[in-house]
């Protein structure tokens, strides 16, 4: 059986990474790798480099880039990758497709496999309730377009579930970005060979730093070049750290956050910034961070595994479980934004914590309901339940 895995992001591959992997491990599946969107971005860091330096060649490419991130360019880049994906699944002619999360990549291919009658897989639904991100609409519209549901907690089965869908496509099997999260770092010394990190006074090892990311908020840009200023003026207040900070990727207000950041970063000597960092450097980083800071979903999904302390700022995650080890402020000030990062710096990592969002073994889940569910009569008739919910009048 043909599975075709679509890769649109890096922010996507620590997903889909670790079922490739499981698929390949199976007699009885053929994976099929397909990278689109970002990942030929040199803007973005043409993260389809790193890809194939792991061992991983894809078995189709569709490169749809546009040099701007403005919201034509967008619908222009999903309008082109439908395109391209529909004669990519024709001639390799997948048993399943499937995708993960969110990004406006992914639905262009839940939209080509749906319209081609391909059976879609769909990771990670039913995230959020609320849709403070174009993301968040797209993904309940892949929900929609979906046979099946891999979903990471209960919460996330409910949503999905309350959106009408048959109990018996909806699988709580947790998140494939945290099987084998631990043997996929690469080394503490790797930071700093690659000039992300100054070493260490000492030599050994990187210096002290904090990991940093900001992502546009899609449908609050207002509040969210707000809330990018906050976190800027936060991060200048931690003088004994040093701060690396990972850039944003092919979302709408992208380009004005990526000039802001590189612009405040370019008169200190105590900032690195990266357009990009492979899927082993970025769970190195924040594996040996001594804070992350943002609002990335890497801050409350992967962060408890490690035990790092994590400042989660603004909406973007919000409506998301979290750990421990997590600390959440939806419209901080710079002030209490600093201070929250000094808090979890001075309380320094945390023991390991078991991640909301699974124990590590979703992929092999994932391969085994595909295989189990492939060949069920009722796979593509969809209809609609009646959620199990109270719906006001």
């Amino acid at each position: 059986m043909k599975i075709a895995l679509v890769t649109g992001s890096r922010s996507d591959w620590g997903l889909v990474e670790p079922m490739l992997r499981a698929a390949s491990a199976r007699d009885d599946l053929t994976p099929l790798l397909i990278a689109i969107g970002s990942h030929f971005s040199r803007r973005h860091g043409h993260s389809i480099d790193a890809i194939r330096a792991a061992g991983w060649e894809p078995a189709a490419c569709v490169d749809a880039c546009e040099p701007s991130d403005s919201p034509a360019s967008i619908t222009r880049v999903t309008g082109r990758t439908i395109a391209a994906l529909a004669d990519t699944f024709e001639q390799t002619a997948p048993d399943w497709v499937v995708v993960t999360g969110d990004r406006f990549d992914a639905f262009a291919a839940a939209t080509a496999a749906t319209t081609m009658g391909v059976p879609l897989a769909h990771v990670a639904g039913g995230e959020t309730d609320l849709a403070t991100n174009i993301d968040g609409n797209l993904r309940n519209a892949m929900t929609k377009l979906a046979a099946l549901h891999f979903v990471a907690h209960h919460a996330a089965a409910e949503r999905v579930l309350a959106m009408g869908e048959e109990g018996w496509r909806v699988h709580t099997v947790g998140l494939p970005s945290l099987d084998g999260l631990e043997n996929r770092t690469a080394s503490a010394e790797a930071l700093v060979a690659e000039g992300l990190v100054p070493p260490s006074p000492g030599g050994a090892g990187p210096r002290r730093f904090v990991l940093a990311s900001y992502f546009p908020v899609t449908m609050q840009l207002a509040e969210s070049r707000r809330m990018l200023d906050v976190w800027l003026s936060a991060l200048s207040r931690i003088d004994d750290r040093h701060k690396l900070i990972v850039t944003t990727n092919a979302d709408l207000g992208a380009d004005e956050c990526e000039r802001i950041v590189r612009g405040w970063a370019k008169a200190r000597s105590d900032v690195t910034v990266a357009a990009s960092l492979d899927n082993a450097l970025y769970l190195s980083a924040l594996k040996h961070c001594d804070c992350y800071v943002g609002n990335s979903s890497s801050g409350v999904i992967e962060s408890p595994v490690f035990g790092t302390p994590a400042v989660i700022v603004g909406a973007r995650q919000e409506g998301r479980p979290r750990a421990d080890n997590v600390v959440r402020l939806i419209q901080p000030s710079a002030e209490s934004l600093a201070k929250a990062v000094a808090g979890q710096l001075e309380h320094g990592r945390y023991r390991v914590i078991v991640s909301p969002f699974g124990d590590g073994r979703a992929s092999e889940r994932i391969c085994r309901t595909l295989t189990e569910l492939r060949g069920r009569p009722d796979l593509m008739l969809k209809r609609l339940v009646s959620p199990a919910v109270e719906i006001p009048a």
